[in-house]
C-alpha cells in the first residue's frame, strides 16, 4: 500500500468516524467552552454601543446586508444570535406586516431588550425565542431564512445547532452566514484568540449538516465574509412536492420531476408583463414566470447567463418600475416587487417599462428605477424582439 493510498484510507476512516460521532448529531463536547459566559448576565446598554456603533463593519453596512439577504414581504426570518436586535428590527421592516421575524438568543436580557425596543418602535411582527446551547428550539419547517451574523463562532455545539436550523427551515430555505475572517498574520490578535476557525472550516461544518453553499457576497465586507447556503432536503423531503429555488430565491419554485425538455442554452425569451398580482403583496405573475424559467434553467444545470431574457412591463405593472423612493412617496409603502425585480436583474434579465404607460399614468420617467430601461412603447418593443427571434410569452 502506497503512502498516498494509506492516507486516503485514513481520511476515509476519519470521515466515517466523524459521521458516527458528529454526523448523527450526538456532539457531546463544547468546541469553545465558556465563550457565551458574558451573555449570561450582559450589560445591555454596553452591548448596544458595541453592536450598533458606526465603527462596527456590519452596522455600517446594515442596509446593504439586508438587501443581499433577498428577503421579501411575507417571509419568516429567524435572526439567530439576535443580540440587541439590530438586524431583527431591519428584517421586520423588510418582511412587512404579513411576515414575521423570530429573534433567537440564549440571553433573556437581550430578548427582553428586543421586545421593549420593538414595542417602542411600534414593530408588531417580531417575537422573541430563547434557544439552548445545543439547539435553536425552533419548530420544524417554520422559517424561510435563518440569519447568523457574527454568531456562528459562538456556537458551542455547531453541528447540533445547525441540525436544529436544518429542521426548522422550510424546503428550499436559506442560511445567511456572516462571520470574521480568521487569517493568521492578517487578523487581529483578538480575532485569532476569539474565533476558533476560519471561513473554510465553518463552511465545511455547515455543509456536513446538510446545506449547500450557493453564493458568496464579495466586495461588501472586509473584516467579515458573507455566504449563503441552501437547505439540502433530507430523504423524506426529497419528493416531487418539494419546491426548489436554484437561481431566484423564493419565487418561481420548481419541482424535481422527470423529463428531458428543459430550457436550452442560448434560448431567447421576451415576457410581455401587464397583469398585476391577484392579491396585494404577491408576485406579479409575469415576473414570477420569468423566475420560474431561471429556476428551470438552474435545475437543468445551466447558468443564468445561458439564456437571454427580456421583460417588458406595462399596463397594471407600470408602477412597479418606479424606484423604491418614488414608489414609497407615491403609494406610502414599499414596492412589493422590488426584491423579485432585483433578483431577476442580478440573474441577467433585461427589464424595461413602457414609456406610453408611464405617460398615461402620469409618472415622471426620472422616477423609474435605475435598474430598468424605458422603451417608447411595449407594443413595438415586444414586436421587435419577436422579429429578432425571441419566443413570446404573454402575461396578460
Amino acid at each position: 500500500m502506497t503512502l498516498r493510498t494509506a492516507a486516503r484510507h485514513f481520511l476515509a476512516f476519519s470521515f466515517f468516524a466523524l459521521t458516527l460521532s458528529v454526523g448523527s448529531w450526538g456532539q457531546e463536547k463544547s468546541v469553545k467552552p465558556g465563550i457565551n459566559d458574558p451573555f449570561k448576565n450582559p450589560d445591555v446598554a454596553k452591548y448596544v454601543k458595541t453592536f450598533e456603533g458606526e465603527s462596527r463593519e456590519v452596522y455600517a453596512n446594515r442596509d446593504k446586508i439586508i438587501a443581499e439577504c433577498q428577503v421579501r414581504p411575507g417571509m419568516v426570518v429567524a435572526d439567530v444570535g439576535a443580540g440587541t436586535g439590530l438586524f431583527t428590527r431591519l428584517f421586520a421592516k423588510a418582511v412587512g406586516p404579513q411576515g414575521q421575524v423570530i429573534a433567537v438568543d440564549i440571553s433573556e436580557k437581550f430578548l427582553e431588550h428586543i421586545q421593549k425596543s420593538c414595542q417602542e418602535a411600534k414593530i408588531t411582527n417580531v417575537k422573541t425565542w430563547k434557544c439552548s446551547e445545543t439547539s435553536t428550539e425552533l419548530p420544524a419547517h417554520s422559517v424561510d431564512l435563518v440569519f447568523i451574523c457574527d454568531t456562528y463562532h459562538h456556537f458551542e455545539y455547531p453541528y447540533r445547532t445547525m441540525q436544529s436550523i436544518h429542521q426548522a427551515l422550510k424546503p428550499g430555505g436559506r442560511v445567511v452566514l456572516i462571520d470574521f475572517h480568521r487569517i493568521p498574520g492578517k487578523s487581529s490578535d483578538f480575532i485569532l484568540g476569539h474565533v476558533r476557525a476560519g471561513q473554510e472550516v465553518f463552511i465545511k461544518e455547515i455543509e456536513e449538516v446538510g446545506f449547500k453553499l450557493v453564493r458568496e457576497v464579495k466586495d461588501l465586507l472586509k473584516e467579515n465574509y458573507m455566504v449563503v447556503f441552501e437547505k439540502v432536503p433530507a430523504e423524506k423531503e426529497k419528493s416531487p412536492g418539494a419546491k426548489r429555488f436554484p437561481v431566484i430565491a423564493g419565487y418561481g419554485g420548481v419541482f424535481a420531476v422527470p423529463g428531458d425538455d428543459g430550457p436550452r442554452k442560448g434560448s431567447k425569451v421576451v415576457f410581455d408583463v401587464t397583469a398585476d398580482a391577484k392579491e396585494a403583496g404577491q408576485p406579479v405573475p409575469g415576473l414570477e414566470r420569468a423566475a420560474l424559467l431561471y429556476n428551470l434553467a438552474g435545475q437543468a444545470g445551466l447558468q443564468p447567463t445561458d439564456i437571454d431574457v427580456v421583460i417588458v412591463m406595462h399596463g397594471a405593472t407600470t408602477p412597479y418600475a418606479l424606484s423604491d423612493a418614488a414608489y414609497q412617496k407615491q403609494f406610502g409603502r414599499a414596492n412589493p416587487q422590488a426584491d423579485l425585480i432585483r433578483q431577476l436583474k442580478k440573474a441577467g434579465a433585461k427589464i424595461y417599462v413602457c414609456g406610453q404607460s408611464l405617460a398615461r399614468n402620469g409618472f415622471d420617467p426620472l422616477a423609474v428605477s435605475s435598474e430598468l430601461g424605458i422603451v417608447a412603447a411595449a407594443l413595438t418593443a415586444v414586436m421587435n424582439k419577436q422579429a429578432d427571434g425571441y419566443a413570446y410569452i404573454p402575461a396578460h
